[in-house]
């Protein structure tokens, strides 16, 4: 029964997995640049996947409680709208 929850793919969850790839590729290209010093960028970059990691958490529980597919996928895009936001001004 998890395992069919996984295996549904809803807006949260293709944002959120495209989003920890992107963190993911961004470490591999770029780390001579975060491991130099005393490598905080690493741990900024751990921290940035933790935060993907923890969306995908909230996609199964959103998948668990709401059955209807079309308000959990509005729900998602409201989550991943509020979360870029947040992270765009954080960013800049």
């Amino acid at each position: 029964m998890m395992i069919e929850k996984l295996k549904k793919w809803t807006v949260l969850k293709v944002y959120f997995v495209i989003y920890i790839l992107c963190c993911v590729l961004f470490t591999i290209l770029r780390w001579k640049t975060l491991s130099s010093g005393e490598g905080w960028g690493v741990v900024y970059m751990v921290g940035l996947i933790s935060i993907g990691l923890f969306g995908l958490l909230v996609d199964l529980i959103l998948t668990s409680i709401i059955k209807n597919k079309k308000l959990l996928n509005g729900i998602g895009i409201i989550i991943a709208l509020i979360f870029s936001i947040l992270l765009w001004t954080e960013l800049n």
